[in-house]
């Protein structure tokens, strides 16, 4: 006798009625009910907003070095690095951005909120 459609469970809906650690929204570090996905995502939106904060000073640093630099290959070369670094840092960051947006529309999570 096959099985009827009451023995079927609906194992989403079922967790979605649950009362969870981070089901309802709660981003408060402090609360106990945070659970380490939050916490997780908050310490990766610092880190992101640092490492953007550093990339553009560095950039600005590199820019300022070759304004100031008075036609000294030696000061123009090392401005140079400088900005060619801060470009780099740019590219890295923003590929980490796009890897972390393709995880969490393939896994349906949401890791990073500042963008």
């Amino acid at each position: 006798m096959p099985p009827t459609d009451e023995t079927t469970i609906d194992l989403f809906e079922q967790a979605k009625t649950q009362e969870l650690p981070g089901r309802n929204g709660i981003t408060d570090i402090s609360s106990p009910q945070v659970g380490l996905g939050n916490l997780t995502s908050n310490l990766l939106n610092i880190a992101m907003t640092i490492a953007a904060l550093l990339v553009f000073i560095y950039l600005l640093w590199g820019a300022i070095g070759w304004i100031t630099a008075g036609g000294d290959k030696g000061k123009i070369e090392t401005a140079r690095n400088k900005i060619t670094t801060a470009v780099i840092g740019v590219v890295v960051l923003a590929s980490v951005v796009a890897i972390f947006k393709v995880l969490q529309l393939v896994l349906g999570i949401e890791v990073l909120t500042f963008i």
